[in-house]
Formats: structure tokens, sequence, C-alpha cells
């Protein structure tokens, strides 16, 4: 960040804050709604920053950048990894410096919550786009997630599993927040289910070398195994090192979520074909606004280009965003922004959406996808669908 360029003298600093107060609510005013975009802009996971901000881009240019007579402008800000510190300072920057009304992005579980101080005290709405970790929503009232929980993808696919005949499975998922949800979700849904859980196995994050833990795999003699690793190198390299060492030859399934992403598939190749995914979206899925949604995108990115999960997050995110701004004509006022949030529904290019009140989770159609060839490129197709799934950590944790 840009420290100010000059120091301000202490009593003349004192009156300049007092009259911001005093005209915040005018002066300030709801002509220009600033938003703060955390992501991931830079490092491996740079991904995630990309399709946020062509999420972001394509709702501007489409509505350009105006709700109602309001102008939005969005301040881009790096996470730059995962250290809650760090985000914990963006936030308060663009809360109390440069005064953004909301925040939008957040990839990580820690990165999320290092905001949740700031957030309080400031009653900023933050619009999360990812963080699969069901419990980040009960640490601020202000957090509304437009993603998923690893919750609500992951006991759709073990039930599908179950259908299909599984018995024996082992878990394997990534050594984080996320990854122990899979861990509970996945594992106390089998068991439920009458499954049995031959292995859990947690995967330290970075881990490029596999070998270890896919002979434990193998060891365990199990039918299907269930994956959660985070979107990029890990994902990948899972899904092509079980392909590489033979176990789905040896009558080993693999089932995964989010790990099939289309950027991911030409890393993968052909190893991907047939890997069966449950998830949210797709942009191969068969309804009028993701049909639109996804020429929208091709001529604006390029015809080679798809959306995702986090450009389609993003994208929702800031419909969400400018429902609170109508809400609050412009103004100030988390709490009526937030009212806003919870009555919310619409037709997204991933199929109806609503955000259930009682959580702010969304509320959304979980597809079963396969991996296929669609004209010449490796895509995932949907073959079946949960209809508007809530989050089952909520749904448990209610009763």
């Amino acid at each position: 960040m840009t420290p100010f360029p000059y120091a301000i003298p202490r009593a003349l600093g004192r009156c300049l804050l007092a009259g911001a107060t005093l005209f915040a609510g005018s002066a300030a005013h709801a002509d220009d709604i600033k938003i703060g975009l955390m992501s991931q802009f830079s490092g491996v996971y740079s991904w995630w920053g990309q399709e946020y901000q062509r999420g972001v881009d394509m709702y501007l240019a489409q509505n350009g950048n105006k709700v109602g007579n309001h102008t939005l402008t969005v301040l881009p800000r790096d996470e730059a990894g995962t250290s809650p510190q760090r985000t914990r300072q963006l936030a308060q920057e663009l809360t109390v410096r440069d005064r953004a009304q909301y925040l939008i992005g957040g990839v990580f579980t820690p990165t999320v919550l290092g905001t949740v101080d700031i957030v309080n005290q400031t009653k900023t709405p933050y619009v999360v786009l990812n963080s699969g970790t069901s419990s980040v929503t009960d640490k601020s009232p202000y957090f509304v997630r437009l993603g998923f929980t690893q919750w609500a993808v992951s006991v759709p696919l073990v039930t599908w599993a179950v259908q299909q005949g599984a018995k024996k499975a082992a878990i394997v998922a990534a050594d984080y927040a996320p990854g122990y949800d899979a861990l509970e979700a996945f594992g106390s849904t089998f068991k439920k289910q009458g499954g049995e859980v031959a292995a859990e196995i947690k995967v330290p994050l970075g881990t490029t070398d596999f070998s270890t833990y896919l002979q434990r795999v193998r060891d365990a003699g199990v039918q299907y195994v269930f994956m959660f690793m985070p979107v990029g190198p890990m994902s990948a390299g899972f899904i092509k090192a079980f392909k590489d060492r033979g176990l789905d030859k040896a009558g080993v399934t693999l089932l995964a979520t989010n790990e099939s992403q289309e950027s991911d598939l030409p890393v993968v190749g052909d190893a991907a074909l047939g890997l069966v995914t449950a998830l949210h979206y797709t942009p191969y899925l068969d309804n009028p606004v993701n049909k639109a949604f996804v020429a929208a995108y091709k001529q604006k990115f390029g015809a080679d280009a798809l959306p995702s999960i986090a450009s389609v997050a993003a994208y929702d995110g800031m419909r969400l965003i400018a429902q609170m701004v109508k809400a609050t004509d412009g103004k100030k006022d988390g709490d009526k922004a937030m009212a806003a949030a919870k009555t919310a529904k619409w037709d997204s290019p991933r199929g109806p959406i609503s955000i259930d009140a009682d959580t702010r989770e969304v509320v959304q159609n979980i597809y079963m996808r396969k991996v296929e060839k669609v004209d010449g490129k490796l895509g995932n197709v949907a073959f079946s669908t949960f209809p508007a799934v809530k989050d089952p950590w909520h749904e448990l944790n209610r009763k």
C-alpha cells in the first residue's frame, strides 16, 4: 500500500476526521460506491484473481458500472498468500482509508477469517466467493457466501457413490480447514449410508509427489477414493498421479468435487477422462442464462475462454452487491444491506440460487458431472442434479 505523501498536523487531522464523519452520508455520498476485491493476484493461485476480476468485469460491462444512479468502483487487492494478518490489513485499509462499503472475494479460509474483526467493527458486508469451510459464515453476521461449502458438494457425491454400490472407500484430503470439512463430510455421510471408511489420508499443502499417499490407498483395498485438494497444482497433480500409478486399472474409482476445473484439465490430459465430480457449476450447463453468459464471456475474453466457478461466483457476487446498494440507496448501512441479501434469489448461470436467511449460505443445485471430450476439448458434462442444496453442516447443527 502507498503511504500518505505527507503528514497532517494532529489538530487539523482531528478536524478533518470530524468533518468526514459529519458528512460521510452526503459528501462521500451515494454516487460512488467503492467495493474492495480481495483475491490471489500473484503466485501459484493467481488463477483465482484473474477469474474473480473477469467475473466482476463482466457484470460491470453489462451494467455500465451503475446501479441506478450510483457508480460502482472496484478496488482490487492482492492477498498474496494465506496470511490472515495481511488480509486483515487489506480489509482495514479498504474500509477505513479507502471507504469501501462492500468487500468481495476471498480464496482461502484463513484469509477470509483474517477479516472478521474489521468486518464486524465497520459493519461491512463481505460477499465471500470461495472458502469451503462451513463454519466461516458463523464468524460474522456480515459474511454471505456465494461459492460453496465442502459439505454441500461432498454429501451429494457420497450419496451418488452409494447409489452406484460403493461399500468401502478411502478419503484423501489436503491438510487444512476445508480438507478437515471434507474428511468429516465424506466420512460421516458414507458411514451413515452403510459404507466403510478404510483410510483417511491427509496431504500437506504444496505436495507435488503423491506416491506415498497413493500407495496407502492401494494398501487399503478400497473400491472408491473421495478426494479434496485446492484448485490448482495439487488437484491436477493428484488426478494425474492416480492414473499414472494404475489405480483405475486396479479397480479403484476416483471421485472428486472442485478438482477438475476446465483450466486444469489440459494439464491432466486424457487421464481425467471419465472422472466423476460433484459441483455447482460447469460451463456446459444447458440452461438459457448460462448459454448467454458463456457466449458473452467468450466474446469478451476470447473464443477459447470458458467461465469457471470463480468467475461465476464473482459475477453473482456483484449482482448481490447491486441488490444491497439498491436497498440502501447507496448509503453505508451494513445491517440494512445484509437484510436485503438474505432475501435475494435469482437465475444464475449455475441455475436458480437463493440465500438462506438463517445461515447466509447460497442455496443451489449440485450437479454430478463427468469429464468428457466436448468439441475436441476436455470438459465437465452434467448428467444428474441434486436440486436446491442447503449447506448440510448448518442443517445438522441446527438440530
